[in-house]
């Protein structure tokens, strides 16, 4: 967990959260597409290794232009997600800043397949960030659509769970999941930047806006 203090003494003391789940299914076995093929290494590189990466890429850029966030942005690498979200939940129980005042959470899993569009899941419960997603998605110039992996297949649902405005940036599903075969090679390095600035720049909106848009609202 890394935090970066928000520039605003008052607003400072709200949260954005950024997470991303940096286990994978290390060996295979039951948790693999392919269990037959246990023993054989699944290094992960979309999933979650990609999410990882933009995670930090969002901190170093942050870190060196604080003014553009009141508010505070707290960076989360979390475990345990393949296994059923241990470690987000673990969070969303023991947070470093209180839940009450976590404005927003941003969950970046499987971003590496991106080739010029994105899927958004999460605005369907807080359908108010949908502005907010269209114009960081215009600085980001990339394509966004609804979807995502479905409720409760990753790190977003722990705080949407409890009324936290979530939303999980996703570049879909591969012959390569949960396979030996999600490698580094495979990984569409320009477009997972562009996921991580659509990903900036929606911490930054929500970060600076005076009323973030509450769970449920329109």
């Amino acid at each position: 967990i890394g935090i970066l203090d928000g520039s605003d003494d008052l607003r400072g003391r709200e949260a954005v959260v950024l997470g991303a789940h940096y286990d994978h299914v290390g060996l295979g076995g039951r948790l693999s597409s392919v269990p037959e093929r246990a023993g054989e290494i699944h290094n992960g590189a979309d999933d979650n290794a990609s999410g990882v990466a933009a995670l930090i890429e969002i901190a170093r850029s942050a870190a060196t232009d604080r003014a553009r966030f009141p508010r505070s942005l707290v960076f989360v690498a979390f475990a345990g997600e393949e296994r059923g979200l241990l470690g987000s939940r673990h969070y969303a129980s023991a947070p470093v800043m209180p839940l009450a005042d976590t404005v927003m959470m941003v969950n970046l899993d499987m971003i590496g397949r991106s080739h010029g569009r994105v899927e958004v899941g999460g605005l369907a419960t807080t359908p108010a960030l949908q502005a907010d997603v269209d114009a960081a998605a215009r600085i980001a110039d990339i394509k966004v659509s609804r979807g995502g992996p479905g409720a409760g297949r990753s790190d977003d649902s722990s705080f949407s769970d409890r009324r936290v405005p979530a939303l999980h940036f996703f570049t879909g599903f591969h012959d390569d999941y949960h396979r030996p075969g999600d490698d580094w090679n495979l990984i569409d390095a320009q477009g997972t930047a562009r996921v991580a600035t659509l990903a900036l720049e929606m911490a930054a909106r929500i970060a600076t806006r005076q009323d973030p848009p509450q769970f449920g609202a329109r």
